[in-house]
């Protein structure tokens, strides 16, 4: 049976005032006493009280006057069951993760909201609760400093803070493709002249989660399978300026490929129809240091030329499989992404924000913050499962030679 933390009713009215013990230390009295209505405790797995959020949860009763209390208990439950469930602690002394567990949060309810478990004012509440539970530990002193900056205070002395819930009109651009949206992918990357290179370019960046940069500039090295090399997906490939690749924000960063993905490219690339644009491209440019993948004029793909195509397949997929169909070309990143995390979360040896600081690597994000945007699509979704199968099929039955 799993325990988790929970909330028990004190008496119906509690007694607030001068303590005192008695001598055998077994029992006390309350001098003088003042009485408020009763609330409830938070305790842990254990039935141990949880003395700074209880003190949280009276400071608003006694001293805020909060009428309604049972909000506040509820929503600081929830905060505390989300920490559990990833293995976070509220107060970590770490600086690198004193940041992290209410951002994660935060990046938790707006994924509820998206999925329609709750509204937007509920997930408000919710975090307004758990910032209010930290200005008050670091007004009393349990905490250093605050876990989100201070940006101001509005006329009606609500404070501001750069830790809220977004507005429902931003656009996070991360709308992994399912199962079915993939599937829709595989049936019309053949129409309105769409190429191969196109195709493979596509499933680089779905099983590799590389930018649109990254995919035109990548090189046939970045294939090459090691001698020996049995296992079907290789980590530990370099990609960036010191890689001969272009990355956005210059980073290295290593990458993962799966194996079949590098074994139908190489399969391409000793194909006369490289081997001709490989000549177009050298007598075009004199670089003996071709990209991947040349469009059929002898030159470079670029962010543009992809979205150009990626707008004729969306165009084919609406007329043909789903007029539904508004993905676009960066979402084969965000498949990527969304999957990549399910996997890393379900290693009972990582914590969530290990398996996100190891994505963060993996996508060459500037900071955590974008990497969070994650969560949303993370909790084990079944169409995010289905991608390594579903892209293990893409190149199924194409003529790569």
């Amino acid at each position: 049976m799993e325990h988790y933390y929970h909330l028990v009713e004190t008496s119906s009215a509690i007694d607030i005032g001068h303590v005192e013990v008695a001598e055998d230390a077994r029992s006390f009295s309350v001098k003088r006493p003042m009485s408020f209505k009763g609330v409830m405790v938070l305790l842990t797995s254990e039935g141990k009280p949880v003395f700074e959020a209880n003190a949280f949860i009276l400071n608003r009763r006694i001293v805020q006057g909060v009428k309604d209390i049972n909000p506040t208990c509820f929503h600081l439950l929830r905060y505390y069951r989300f920490l559990d469930a990833n293995r976070l602690k509220w107060d970590d002394h770490e600086e690198q993760l004193q940041r992290y567990p209410i951002f994660l949060y935060r990046a938790y309810l707006d994924g509820q909201i998206e999925r329609g478990k709750i509204s937007r004012n509920t997930a408000v509440a919710a975090l307004s609760i758990a910032r209010r539970f930290y200005l008050f530990c670091y007004r009393h002193g349990y905490i250093s400093e605050l876990p989100f900056e201070i940006t101001g205070v509005t006329k009606y002395g609500q404070t501001l803070t750069d830790c809220t819930i977004r507005s429902q009109t931003r656009d996070t651009n991360l709308q992994p493709l399912n199962d079915l949206d993939l599937q829709h992918v595989r049936d019309n990357w053949h129409y309105n002249g769409l190429s191969m290179e196109f195709r493979l370019m596509v499933s680089v960046m779905l099983c590799v989660g590389l930018r649109a940069i990254e995919v035109a500039d990548i090189k046939p090295d970045h294939f090459v399978i090691p001698k020996g090399f049995n296992s079907k997906t290789l980590t530990g490939i370099w990609i960036g300026p010191d890689h001969q690749c272009k990355t956005k924000y210059d980073i290295n960063r290593q990458v993962s490929m799966p194996v079949w993905l590098m074994k139908s490219i190489n399969q391409y690339h000793q194909s006369e129809r490289y081997k001709k644009r490989q000549q177009l491209y050298f007598m075009s440019t004199g670089d003996m240091n071709p990209p991947a993948f040349i469009n059929k004029d002898g030159g470079r793909f670029t962010t543009q030329s992809l979205n150009t195509l990626w707008g004729k397949l969306r165009k084919a997929i609406k007329e043909n499989s789903n007029p539904h169909f508004k993905h676009k070309q960066h979402d084969c990143r965000a498949t990527f992404g969304a999957y990549k995390l399910d996997s890393l979360a379900k290693i009972p040896e990582l914590s969530m924000l290990q398996a996100l600081e190891m994505l963060k690597k993996e996508m060459g994000h500037k900071d955590l913050d974008t990497t969070m945007l994650y969560l949303k699509h993370y909790e084990g979704s079944p169409e995010k499962n289905q991608v390594p199968e579903i892209t293990m099929n893409l190149l199924e039955g194409e003529a790569l030679t």
